[in-house]
């Protein structure tokens, strides 16, 4: 390689990242201005920013139900759904003002990632608080499997060998 190509690769590299760094400060500005009517055409990332929106709601929402050891599966899990589905609703109807019909998908894009990383989140605290009882059950279920495994061993040595005849 000659030194012009690696001047034009670095200049190629430094406008691509350059312009993704416009790109981002655009994409945040359009979703901060309030009353801005998007739609489809306008701002087509606004399906980006809902996903990412319920995924930071969701993330924190699971901080929330593990720092607060909540133990009611259902009902932290439900209200954790309410939140991570309508919330951003609330923002992009009544800030944004946004033209939802233009959209295809805009009133659920991104509940799943959400609940998933709240999920995620609530598991990984509730576990890390509770380490006492998890050992206490894998003691209690290997102990399980281990007198399975010998009532079966037991069970068979003085079983006799059969005929297949009916």
């Amino acid at each position: 390689q000659n030194p012009s190509q690696n001047i034009s690769l670095c200049t190629i590299v430094y406008n691509k990242i350059n312009t993704l760094a416009m790109t981002t400060s655009s994409v945040l500005q359009k979703a901060c201005k309030f009353g801005s009517k998007p739609d489809a055409s306008t701002f087509p990332e606004l399906l980006t920013v809902v996903t990412w929106l319920r995924i930071i709601i969701g993330a924190i929402y699971g901080v929330s139900l593990g720092i607060r050891n909540e133990n009611r599966g259902l009902v932290g899990a439900t209200l954790g759904l309410n939140v991570i589905a309508f919330a951003p609703m609330l923002y992009f109807n009544g800030y944004l003002m946004a033209y939802v019909d233009s959209y295809k998908n805009l009133r659920f894009v991104g509940v799943v990632n959400g609940l998933a990383i709240m999920l995620l989140i609530w598991i990984t605290f509730f576990t890390y608080a509770h380490s006492e009882e998890e050992m206490s059950m894998q003691k209690v279920l290997s102990d399980a499997m281990i007198s399975s495994s010998e009532a079966t061993e037991s069970s068979t040595e003085g079983a006799t060998v059969g005929t297949d005849e009916f």
